[in-house]
């Protein structure tokens, strides 16, 4: 296994950031929870704020 897929859906707002709460998998959380700045997902989508985010987690080698 060289990569992970982890997918979150929206928690709750702050005011400048999104909360996501990763989505069960078999086992234990392996992130749990992430916030990102609003301004960098508007910048994603065009303006949108997304209920669902996947993060891919690799190593720096």
């Amino acid at each position: 296994m060289d990569k992970l897929e982890l997918t979150f859906k929206v928690e709750k707002d702050t005011k400048n950031t999104r909360r996501y709460q990763e989505e069960a998998t078999d086992g234990p959380p392996i992130v749990g929870t992430l916030y990102v700045q609003q301004w960098a997902l508007r910048k994603l989508t065009g303006g949108d704020l997304p209920e669902r985010v996947r993060v891919t987690v690799t190593v720096a080698k």
